[in-house]
């Protein structure tokens, strides 16, 4: 015998049909966060500033730009180098001098923001000045002139101190390379080589084992300074780089480079000349274009040097320097009638002194 299914059966089928379907659906998305990029990092700057009426101020500028003079000394900013001691309160300045200016140096006291001078070895020409690991201030000579040569058995020796070096058979000016460590107010030499000056291929005091301790020089590669690397031939993006910068606003020759950030690798053009140099067209990725880093305002026959630390990214030209936060993609300061700008080096740890090697020792 057949029921007969009342209007409430189909009512409550067509609620419970309902209810299946709805618990079925997906639920509703919730929009992904927008991506945030961390604030840069503070940062501080060493800087050299023209003084007025002549000369060159060494400065020290923070995040604020607020600026610290340290030492004013009566040279061209151009002439100068320098180091910094390895606990980060003393430096020194040296005037590489030219012609008819021989080289001077200065001693700096960061704290104080005092520079004193610093006599220089009497004899060749003061090179380089650094900083072992110990806080030591060394000097490396070159010497190029009176020297004292000898012919023994078709074989030709300078002369150094009853010692016999042999002179350098190969292509450049042969000389001596001295080292000298400053004890008290006096310095010593520690070590002597014979090398060669005038070649393509940087030897001169290079040669000197010293060369290798020092933690900060004068003369010593920018640990901030990130590596170029070249492109190989015919490649895809040397023909995107040239399709989208069509005038470069200069005609020297050579290549373009890449060089990494922590947002991504920046390009730039290294002209070919007797030492390689970066300059502009410079530019990075932005979304899918390739764009300048903003309001760059460089001359595009500057010759720029980079600096990466962290997210931070600083574009230095001869008188000019402008930091970026790369992964953002942002300008973060610009600085006018500035030289040699670059990070303020990170204090390290003093270690103990070790005793000269008597194989070096003079």
């Amino acid at each position: 015998m057949l029921r007969r299914l009342g209007p409430a059966f189909f009512l409550g089928s067509v609620l419970f049909v309902g209810a299946c379907k709805k618990s079925e659906d997906p639920a509703p998305t919730t929009p992904a966060p927008t991506p945030t990029v961390e604030p840069a990092p503070p940062f501080s700057l060493s800087l050299l500033q023209d003084a007025a009426p002549s000369g060159c101020t060494w400065t020290r500028q923070d995040t604020a730009g607020i600026r610290k003079a340290l030492a004013t000394v009566d040279a061209p900013c151009a002439r100068l180098g320098l180091t910094w001691s390895p606990d980060g309160k003393h430096g020194a300045l040296v005037d590489r001098g030219g012609g008819e200016h021989r080289p001077r140096a200065w001693t700096v006291d960061f704290e104080a923001g005092q520079g004193l001078p610093l006599p220089l070895p009497e004899d060749g020409h003061t090179d380089t000045l650094g900083y072992d690991a110990q806080g030591h201030v060394f000097a490396l000579v070159s010497q190029l002139e009176g020297l004292t040569r000898k012919t023994e058995r078709g074989e030709e020796h300078f002369v150094v101190d009853g010692r016999k070096l042999p002179v350098p058979e190969t292509e450049g000016s042969p000389g001596l390379a001295h080292a000298y460590r400053r004890e008290g107010e006096a310095w010593k030499r520690i070590e002597t080589v014979a090398t060669v000056y005038e070649t393509d291929d940087a030897v001169g005091t290079g040669a000197l084992a010293t060369a290798s301790m020092l933690v900060s020089s004068t003369f010593g590669a920018d640990p901030d300074a990130p590596a170029a690397t070249e492109f190989s031939e015919g490649s895809e993006d040397t023909a995107r780089l040239d399709a989208v910068v069509k005038d470069k606003g200069h005609t020297e020759y050579g290549e373009w480079v890449s060089l990494e950030t922590h947002g991504g690798p920046l390009y730039a053009w290294r002209a070919a000349r007797e030492l390689p140099v970066l300059m502009p067209p410079l530019r990075w990725e932005l979304g899918d274009r390739l764009v300048e880093p903003e309001s760059l305002a460089l001359g595009p026959t500057s010759v720029i040097e980079l600096r990466a630390r962290g997210p931070l990214l600083l574009v230095a030209s001869d008188r000019a320097a402008r930091i970026y936060d790369a992964r953002a993609k942002k300008r973060l300061a610009a600085l006018e009638d500035v030289h040699d700008a670059r990070f303020w080096p990170k204090q390290r740890t003093v270690t103990a002194a070790i005793p000269s090697s008597p194989a070096t020792a003079q």
